[in-house]
């Protein structure tokens, strides 16, 4: 169940220190990530649990956001305490805990107006996507083809399979693999 909805400013990035010529500040790749807390100890599709280090950037300057007395879930058995304590973060956490910070893990893009999900991490799609068809994938090929990922490969309707550029883009109605990304379109 779905809690709340967050987007927390990179506090970190605007904290750089300059010292003569020399400018200290955070590592390009730690950036303050969009969250959202979720019920239960996982993510719905299309969401993944933050990592410690986007726990860490998104919560540098503080975790006023999150509910006050709570304990959350992330990833790799790992957990971060609200705002009671301050924001701490525990690795190998084993107790059962209420609440997940979960993140997206899909992108969406646009071809010809009709709005479309690469979703990672499983072959679902998210709220109001679809399995894209074998016809719509191979007509499309050019334009999906460099949301899949360089060596991706994806499931589409049908059982079927888009690669990613590596491996050509090649579009297969059938595919018994087990995947880890979706290729999705909007419902009508």
């Amino acid at each position: 169940m779905k809690h709340t909805l967050h987007m927390t400013l990179i506090r970190a990035l605007t904290c750089g220190l300059v010292a003569g010529a020399v400018s200290l500040s955070a590592p390009a790749e730690a950036q303050a990530v969009e969250y959202e807390v979720y019920e239960g100890d996982g993510c719905p599709v299309g969401y993944a649990p933050l990592t410690p280090l986007d726990a860490f950037w998104t919560f540098v300057g503080g975790c006023d956001d999150l509910p006050y007395s709570g304990v959350f879930r992330i990833a790799d058995g790992s957990s971060i305490d609200g705002p009671w304590n301050n924001c701490q973060q525990h690795a190998n956490d084993t107790r059962e805990l209420e609440y997940t910070l979960c993140k997206p893990n899909y992108e969406l893009f646009d071809i010809g107006g009709t709005t479309f999900a690469v979703v990672r991490g499983g072959e679902q799609c998210i709220d109001g996507f679809e399995l894209v068809d074998f016809a719509t994938a191979s007509d499309y090929s050019e334009e999906i083809c460099p949301h899949i990922g360089l060596w991706g490969i994806a499931r589409i309707a049908g059982g079927g399979s888009m690669d990613g550029a590596g491996y050509d883009c090649n579009v297969r109605a059938s595919d018994s693999r087990p995947l880890g990304d979706a290729i999705c379109v909007e419902s009508e």
